[in-house]
């Protein structure tokens, strides 16, 4: 038996998981097809949206990439630790998620700050 493994989970460690890795899927997909628009130069908002950050198309989409691998991430290694049973790193895991939750929020907030309408 290796040290550190609770093979017991609670419910709450179903329910935030079963809550979560939909909703980082759905996140991870929509950053992800942001990132290809501005990449691929498409028209429309999402592959213009760097001008009104006053980004360069490489600073835009460098963080929508970063968030979108990031919940792909987090996505995956819920799932492992569920499979596993493994209550401690699904802890940890969780903690990780709030800490990064808390960080995007922020950048969002402040990418919000400098926002310029274009219209």
């Amino acid at each position: 038996m290796e040290i550190g493994i609770n093979k017991k989970l609670k419910l709450y460690h179903w329910i935030l998981s079963i809550l979560t890795i939909p909703v980082f899927g759905l996140f991870s997909g929509f950053y992800g097809w942001i990132y290809y628009s501005t990449i691929s130069d498409r028209n429309g908002l999402w592959g213009n949206m760097h001008s009104y950050y006053d980004l360069t198309k490489g600073q835009f989409s460098s963080i929508r990439l970063f968030i979108s691998l990031t919940l792909i991430e987090l996505i995956i290694l819920q799932l492992k630790y569920l499979i596993e049973k493994n209550a401690n790193r699904l802890n940890k895991t969780f903690m990780i998620t709030l800490i990064f939750i808390g960080i995007w929020i922020i950048t969002e907030f402040y990418l919000q700050t400098k926002f310029i309408g274009k219209g």
